[in-house]
């Protein structure tokens, strides 16, 4: 148990130490340089992608998610409020304050691998019909009417955006770009100027002003020509901490959020000769700034956490004027500020900058997905909302494209759980750091409640028809569970010297991997006499096992290994996939011919096993944050990661097994207009062949009939009805996001999204 917390410590030490490390954005080295150009500029290293581009190939596809959390930006305009999350951006109408409404969001997956960070998005604008996102893939731009990711340009990660006549400037950590957006679908790169661990960007006027994480804290382009950014000048500052996190230019003055050396302030009234001024310290970091007013700014401080408001009316004799709690990333519309947090945005109203009035706030739960099993309509997830209390989240997957959270169950106390299993009315969930099992009542979807509780440090289980199975240090157990209030141990044996991580029962026996890389098969037809069979090397420590018919599947760090296991007393290794690319393989399912294996790093691959003497990779599906765990079911993948639960879809077609082709999306052309709508809409939709029976129904968020609006059996042809935005009892149903489906035949056929205003 010791050794275990102990490695959890460092690797969370590790992570700790690449993110500081990574806040300094050390640039990619690879451009190509054109020496007839001005000092500085180079032709960039970046491209254009469409927007399924970033996997292997499309056939896997996210059809719904949930449980989202990572607030890191927004953008507020009016009554409308854009925030992005480690997984995409979120629109929500704030008309009611009191009451936000979630209109509609979007899945910008980006490449964690490249850097192994858990964060997504870290800037967001909007304009017209677009909205602009920087994240660590590099810009995604989305259409805002429909929520529809509609391209990505790739580049190291986009810290800072600013949007002008067409003209996009952003600032990726190795310097500052000009991307063409006049086309969104196609943005096209027309500028560039190298500037390692630039992150902060403002403009005005024809000069762009850019703050840098290390070396010159502050760099001033010439951008008249935005095809050729020219060098004006650079300043840097002695002996303060030279980290310009952020940067906003007013009144011939540079405010730079200048992390651990505090707010600093720059004339910049000349640029050829920026003259800095003053710095105002603090006991924790600056790490974003903002305008109010002429005269006052606002910066936002961590550890400890506070918003400062400082007095810029005379800028070298600036002072702090006020400071409330709080921290967070920053923006003002009008007389509001937003302040945005991991899970939530607090919104003030600043019409008097020294006296902040708390106007309402958006919260989101916060989740921190680990295991995962799926059984029937629900989806069984545990997460650790903060870092050790871990709990239980029910999540109803009964539609797919519309997954709903349920109920959740708390441990209630200091907890640290990874995994899961459930069978029946039971949910398992292992507690390493107490050194328990806790069994939970799941029979209520709604309200899982405490049903009993295994006292023993378990590493990993399987739930049988009568039996639990269990491994407990290099233990491993057979347990009657059945009766939470009283359970039993049959009978246990011993696997070696080293824990075991990996279980999986199948047709009487246990396969079960070890730290040290050994796999052990145990006969457990006589429960009251496991009995070990053999045992072989799978090369490094066993973090994934699956069995499928006559075959064993065994994840080892790097390596999957497939074993012939139908002969049981002399099992044979016939194939291996390495990936020298990946590391951290873990969670492995198999289906259908294809192994599903999560990488606790980003993402997942999907490996052909058709043939066990040569698998190979097929694709690679990335995931916003680590993926923790992942099982398959009925076509569908279902994932947790630390950002989200999602729904993928395996199939080119997109429906399900009773998908009737005779009538798909386009035959059908089901649609809605106006979209959105604040009274009325008028649904269309046109049937092939003969009479059929056609289904017409409005769902909410929660994945609840609204509204039957057709039940009946309906000639060939084009057909349409009118939605008054009532319910079936005559209630008109609140704004909002809604689902209309359409089924022909007790067949699902198509569904579309509308969205009722008022």
């Amino acid at each position: 148990m010791k050794k275990k917390i102990i490695m959890f410590g460092v690797f969370a030490l590790i992570i700790s130490l690449n993110t500081c490390l990574f806040a300094f954005d050390i640039p990619v080295e690879e451009k190509t340089e054109d020496k007839s150009l001005p000092d500085g500029w180079v032709i960039p290293v970046g491209n254009f992608m469409e927007s399924t581009d970033f996997m292997d190939n499309g056939n896997i596809q996210n059809i719904g998610s949930c449980m989202w959390q990572g607030m890191s930006d927004v953008f507020a305009c009016g009554d409308n409020v854009w925030c992005s999350f480690a997984d995409g951006p979120w629109h929500i109408d704030i008309s009611d304050i009191s009451n936000p409404v979630f209109l509609s969001k979007v899945y910008t997956p980006f490449y964690t691998l490249k850097q192994g960070q858990i964060m997504g998005s870290n800037d967001i604008l909007v304009e017209g019909d677009y909205a602009y996102i920087g994240d660590h893939e590099g810009v995604r731009i989305v259409n805002i009417n429909n929520m529809e990711l509609i391209s990505t340009y790739s580049m190291r990660r986009a810290h800072t955006l600013y949007l002008r006549d067409n003209n996009l400037y952003v600032c990726d950590g190795t310097g500052f770009w000009v991307l063409d957006v006049s086309d969104p679908t196609e943005p096209d790169s027309i500028g560039f100027y190298e500037k390692p661990a630039a992150v902060g960007l403002d403009i005005v006027g024809d000069y762009a002003y850019i703050s840098s994480t290390s070396g010159m804290i502050l760099t001033i382009l010439d951008i008249s020509n935005p095809e050729n950014p020219t060098f004006v000048s650079e300043l840097e500052i002695i002996g303060v901490c030279p980290c310009g996190n952020q940067i906003i230019v007013e009144n011939g003055y540079a405010y730079i959020a200048g992390g651990a050396g505090g707010c600093h302030i720059i004339d910049v009234n000349n640029p050829v000769n920026p003259v800095f001024k003053l710095s105002i310290d603090f006991d924790g970091s600056v790490t974003r700034i903002a305008t109010i007013n002429p005269q006052y700014i606002v910066i936002s401080v961590s550890t400890p956490s506070s918003i400062e408001v400082i007095d810029v009316a005379d800028p070298v004799n600036a002072f702090v004027a006020a400071s409330y709690g709080g921290s967070g990333d920053l923006f003002v519309d009008g007389d509001r500020l937003f302040e945005v947090n991991s899970n939530s945005i607090t919104i003030q109203n600043i019409q008097d900058p020294l006296n902040f009035v708390l106007e309402g706030s958006i919260n989101v739960e916060s989740y921190c997905s680990r295991g995962i099993q799926v059984s029937g309509n629900f989806a069984y997830i545990v997460d650790m909302g903060d870092w050790f209390n871990s709990g239980l989240n029910i999540v109803d997957i009964s539609d797919p494209y519309n997954p709903f959270p349920r109920g959740n169950y708390s441990l209630g106390y200091p907890s640290f759980c990874t995994k899961l299993a459930v069978k029946d009315n039971y949910a398992y969930i292992p507690d390493i750091m107490n050194e328990l099992l806790e069994i939970v009542d799941i029979s209520n979807p709604d309200l899982p409640v405490y049903a009993g509780e295994y006292a023993s440090s378990v590493e990993d289980l399987f739930v049988g028809d009568t039996y639990t199975y269990l491994l407990v240090g290099n233990s491993f157990q057979i347990t009657d569970l059945r009766v939470p209030s009283n359970p039993t141990l049959i009978s246990y044996i011993l696997i070696g010297a080293e824990d075991g991580n990996e279980v999986f029962v199948d047709n009487g026996y246990a396969f079960i991997g070890d730290s040290e890389g050994e796999v052990w098969i145990v006969d457990v037809n006589e429960s009251l006499n496991p009995q070990i069979v053999t045992s072989f090397n799978a090369a490094a420590e066993v973090t994934g096992i699956f069995v499928a018919g006559d075959f064993l599947y065994v994840v080892s760090q790097e390596q999957l290994r497939i074993v012939d296991i139908s002969v049981i007393n002399t099992p044979q290794i016939v194939g291996s996939y390495f990936d020298d690319d990946l590391s951290s393989y873990s969670n492995i399912n198999v289906e259908g011919g294809y192994a599903y294996i999560a990488n606790y790093i980003g993402g997942f691959l999907k490996i052909d096993v058709s043939n066990p003497n040569a698998p190979f990779r097929e694709e690679f599906f990335q995931t916003a944050g680590w993926c923790r765990g992942l099982t398959y079911m009925n076509d569908y993948l279902y994932v947790s990661t630390d950002c989200s639960f999602q729904i993928l879809n395996n199939k080119v077609v997109g429906i399900d097994d009773d998908f009737n082709p005779t009538y798909n999306e386009t035959k059908c052309e089901l649609s809605n207009y106006p979209n959105p709508f604040s009274h009325t809409t008028t649904i269309s939709f046109s049937i092939t062949g003969i009479t059929q029976n056609i289904e017409l129904s409005i769902y909410n968020l929660k994945g609840q009939k609204v509204k039957s609006l057709i039940d009946q059996n309906m000639e060939a042809g084009k057909h349409s009805v009118i939605w008054d935005g009532k319910n079936n009892s005559g209630n008109t149903v609140v704004q909002g996001i809604y689902f209309y489906q359409l089924n022909i035949n007790n067949k699902l056929i198509a569904f579309r999204k509308m969205i009722l205003l008022k």
